[in-house]
């Protein structure tokens, strides 16, 4: 196998991928400046057509473009070579790959002009900086040397937070960020059989096509939403260049009601999301305590294959005792990690069906709220709204705020093709109960040092210790633990409950707050530009004809950036 033209293959597709972005970057930030020019002009024309919202969204995804990474993590467990599998992958043999010794602290490589590492550190400690040489001597160890750190539960580097590589390689240049983690090499130094062509081959489809696109789509949707909303402002604005300043103003003050059917459907939205929030966060919640007081019931049948492989008798022995209370612990923290990890599956279920639901509610409110907004600008324009005027596939009356309440639930079920949300400091995907994996464990650790004492009693009464007894010793240890389980139970399941809730909560309460901000966003602006024109014609005359011709240049200007977007938009789809 020629792993070297699969890697060169890969590369020229990262090539193509990287090019793309950039240019949709650019037509974007073109697109932005447009906007952003026109705005800054029509505070000495005819007003600015409130298009701040839009100009933030376009800006945001512009610089995910630009400055978007893709992150490749192995991590220890990995059958194989890990550091051979990376060194065949970057071309290079950069990352240590020495059988007889492993690099012990988590390294990040990633693109850099010129070579050199520096290790961070989570205390006071400088950062210091070290030559490739230097950094193997420093922070490589032996297999054994690992093991025995590990076994008693010693830290190696305890102090050490990462190492950065940096690198002048071609594919850390095309985004790639690789991150290390530490873990023990076995003896394996080939590539075949690890399924490196095959996993090129994955990697190859998800970064160059799969994710590719989506970030492309991504693009399209902001630019198609940015002149949607330019265009449909200019169609308002130049009907009332003509207009005196006093039928003007009481056209405005008879929009009220329209404005308050918009505020209406924000409020019933967001009193949804409430409701919604506060069903689930209570049935959650319910059903983590339930599961917690139910695991006493299977205990006794989940637990045996958690901990067949112990070493009972090495607690008779004082040398060993620790490493078997230390292995003791780690069984039972497995079991329990376990255990919760299958609760949030069902969690995680609960809140995708919600959110389907509000899904459905944000497209309901947002024809709503489109009628609304398309009788505003009959009334004030005397003209009929014109549906689609551009063409394309896409709804371009649905909100911007539907479009980003819609594609937040796109992104939860992992469809990026569906996500308009963006700017947003609010990642579904930093799961809310990471915490679950330590829950109750101290308080359940504290009463199994009692077994571990009780196990040693029970055990050192044996005369002859074979299998039998080991057997039986191996039965009360599971006894004694459910006794003890059980007891802290529901404690655990009565202090966590909360907890739960209210992580719960905090998830339809910033869905909350971005979906409301954005409707606020909106009315603000719609209003905005209205009464900026008001102000304007207060001031001074608006010449008519040269207005009418900056705002039908800014129209064209942004249509032809979404053209652009537009074309290299397909050209990618085409080869896919």
């Amino acid at each position: 196998m020629n792993y070297e033209i699969e890697t060169e293959n890969f590369l020229k597709d990262l090539e193509r991928v990287a090019q793309v972005r950039v240019e949709v970057a650019n037509y974007l930030e073109q697109m932005a400046e447009t906007i952003e020019l026109a705005e800054l002009e029509g505070k000495i024309s005819s007003g600015g057509l409130g298009l701040n919202s839009q100009l933030e969204d376009i800006k945001a995804v512009e610089n995910n473009l630009r400055r978007g990474v893709f992150r490749l993590l192995v991590l220890e467990n990995m059958k194989r070579d890990k550091t051979t599998f990376w060194n065949a992958l970057i071309g290079e043999n950069l990352l240590y790959s020495d059988l007889n010794s492993y690099t012990a602290i988590l390294t990040i490589l990633r693109y850099g002009k010129e070579k050199k590492v520096t290790v961070y550190f989570n205390d006071d400690t400088k950062p210091e900086q070290l030559d490739f040489q230097q950094f193997k001597q420093t922070y490589t160890i032996e297999p054994s040397e690992a093991k025995q750190l590990k076994q008693d539960e010693q830290q190696i580097f305890p102090n050490v937070s990462h190492a950065l590589v940096e690198y002048p390689l071609p594919l850390l240049e095309k985004g790639i960020e690789i991150i290390d983690s530490p873990g023990l090499n076995d003896t394996e130094a080939r590539l075949e059989g690890t399924g490196f062509p095959e996993f090129l081959g994955s990697l190859n489809t998800f970064l160059t096509k799969e994710r590719a696109i989506a970030q492309l789509r991504q693009a399209r949707t902001i630019a198609r939403q940015a002149y949607t909303r330019t265009h449909a402002a200019i169609e308002r604005r130049i009907p009332l260049l003509a207009q005196d300043v006093d039928r003007l103003k009481r056209k405005i003050n008879s929009l009220e009601p329209e404005f308050k059917k918009l505020t209406g459907i924000r409020d019933r939205f967001q009193q949804e999301i409430r409701s919604m929030r506060d069903i689930q966060a209570k049935e959650i919640a319910d059903s983590f305590r339930n599961y917690i007081l139910n695991l006493g019931n299977t205990f006794e049948t989940d637990f045996l294959s958690y901990q067949l492989d112990l070493k009972l008798f090495d607690s008779m022995s004082k040398n060993k005792r620790d490493a078997f209370n230390t292995a003791l612990k780690k069984v039972f923290e497995q079991y329990i990690n376990d255990k919760l990890s299958n609760w949030t599956l069902s969690a995680e279920k609960n809140l995708n069906t919600a959110f389907a639901q509000l899904t459905v509610s944000a497209a309901r409110h947002g024809e709503s709220y489109s009628q609304v907004t398309d009788e505003i600008t009959e009334k004030i324009t005397e003209q009929k709204v014109v549906a689609n005027s551009n063409g394309t596939a896409e709804n371009n009356k649905t909100p911007t705020w539907t479009k980003w309440a819609m594609g937040l639930f796109s992104l939860t079920r992992g469809n990026l093709a569906g996500v308009a949300m963006v700017g947003v400091e609010f990642d579904w995907k930093n799961i809310l109960f990471n915490y679950v994996a330590a829950i109750g464990i101290d308080n359940i650790i504290f009463a199994v040092k009692k077994i571990f004492r009780e196990l040693l009693e029970l055990a050192l009464i044996g005369l002859n210790v074979n299998f039998l007894q080991a057997d039986r010793v191996r039965q009360e240890l599971v006894k004694m633990a459910e006794k003890e389980l059980i007891k802290h139970l529901p404690q655990v399941a009565s202090e966590q409950w909360l907890a739960v809730y209210n992580d719960v909560k905090e998830y339809f309460d910033a869905y909350e707050r971005e979906v409301t901000k954005r409707i606020d966003d909106d009315i603000i602006s719609r209003k905005s530009e209205l009464d900026n024109l008001v102000q304007q014609k207060e001031t001074f005359e608006v010449n008519r004809d040269a207005e009418m011709q900056r705002l039908q240049k800014l129209d064209g200007e942004v249509a032809m950036k979404l053209q652009q977007i537009e074309g290299l938009f397909q050209k990618s789809i085409a080869l896919t």
